[in-house]
């Protein structure tokens, strides 16, 4: 199962823009994330996108067979574009529980701590500085974030970890 969620930062010369998140609920990479001026439902495929491109080498049909994706109620996830693509993905949508964003958990979380280790206290002047502090701040997590629920090893350590039993 993997987790997505959207947050909006402030920018001097863009005005609000999103970054969109998809979280492996298993050892917690992140396995996309996208910055945009607009939040919308095409915003918010393009981190499922990269994490299927990244993860199962495809964006094809049935690339995400088996996946399931956890996400809230907003309108990015219900439109019918949205729930189309991830259908022709094969994903099967599973949906938080309203106004209980601990049931989003895993995405939640990491947005979480997104916004406090690379975008709090800073000002950005636009998307593209927002677009490199989200990616670098995704990159640097994966690598070296300790995750307690991963007995304080960092998610790529856990996945190496977990890969690597499979292949014994």
């Amino acid at each position: 199962m993997w987790g997505t969620d959207g947050v909006r930062i402030a920018t001097v010369d863009d005005g609000m823009v999103w970054i969109f998140c998809a979280v492996d609920h298993c050892d917690g990479m992140c396995t996309g994330i996208h910055a945009a001026k607009i939040g919308d439902r095409f915003a918010a495929l393009e981190p499922i996108s990269q994490g299927l491109l990244g993860e199962f080498g495809s964006v094809g049909a049935d690339a995400g067979r088996g996946l399931s994706l956890r996400m809230d109620h907003g309108s990015q996830y219900t439109s019918d574009d949205f729930r189309d693509q991830i259908k022709f993905w094969g994903i099967a949508p599973s949906y938080a529980f309203v106004a209980e964003p601990q049931t989003n958990g895993v995405a939640e979380r990491f947005n979480r701590t997104m916004k406090e280790q690379a975008i709090h206290g800073r000002i950005f002047k636009n998307l593209e500085e927002v677009r490199a502090a989200a990616v670098a701040f995704k990159d640097r997590y994966n690598r070296d974030w300790r995750l307690e629920k991963l007995g304080f090893k960092s998610p790529l350590e856990a996945r190496q970890e977990r890969l690597m039993k499979l292949a014994a």
